[in-house]
């Protein structure tokens, strides 16, 4: 029968997010548990408590990861968050708003974000301004992605542009990404 500490050790180092979390000491050791107390149970064969678990987290003595240098590009970068942004949808191109920011083709439509000066709009644009260096560096933007989703962070889209990482979230979500993100990127 497997160990609760071996189990515990053997899910973090098999989850990129949890091992940069415990590293990086921006670790959610409670949500980390609710989230890996059901592989625990199945890899011990036996019923765990939640506080077992969170006591473990804490204890795991965490190694430089092979992340870190992703780690070091993300505390280079600035973080800017802006609000009054819609998602538009249009059947014809050329009916797209100007001032519009992004835009893509879905099947037989085309979808934008833009400004358009509604305040009742619902969405907020976080954007990750990055250095240049970050531009050969691939997998910030899953490594963004996993970061919030531990968190329980809903976003709407997110879209790696070069140097920028933008991050369309609504406004209900926005300030706890931001709260998130900034510890994230300006952490010792």
């Amino acid at each position: 029968m497997t160990k609760i500490s071996d189990s515990v050790k053997v899910i973090i180092d098999n989850n990129l997010i949890y091992s940069m979390a415990i590293s990086s000491g921006l670790c959610n050791y409670t949500k980390i548990a609710e989230d890996i107390k059901d592989k625990v149970e199945a890899m011990t064969g036996k019923n765990v408590k939640f506080n077992t678990i969170v006591k473990v987290l804490t204890n795991i003595k965490a190694t430089k990861p092979e992340y870190s240098d992703d780690l070091n590009i993300l505390k280079k970068s600035s973080l800017t968050i802006e609000y009054e942004y819609s998602i538009l949808y249009f059947d014809n191109i050329k009916k797209m708003p100007e001032n519009a920011i992004l835009m893509m083709k879905e099947s037989n439509f085309y979808v934008c974000i833009a400004d358009i000066g509604n305040i009742e709009s619902k969405i907020a644009l976080i954007k990750i301004i990055l250095p240049k260096e970050s531009s050969f560096t691939p997998g910030l933007t899953l490594l963004i992605t996993d970061y919030l989703m531990t968190y329980g962070i809903k976003f709407t889209n997110i879209y790696r542009l070069d140097t920028e990482i933008w991050i369309v979230i609504d406004n209900a979500n926005a300030g706890k990404a931001l709260f998130h993100l900034s510890n994230l990127l300006h952490s010792n």
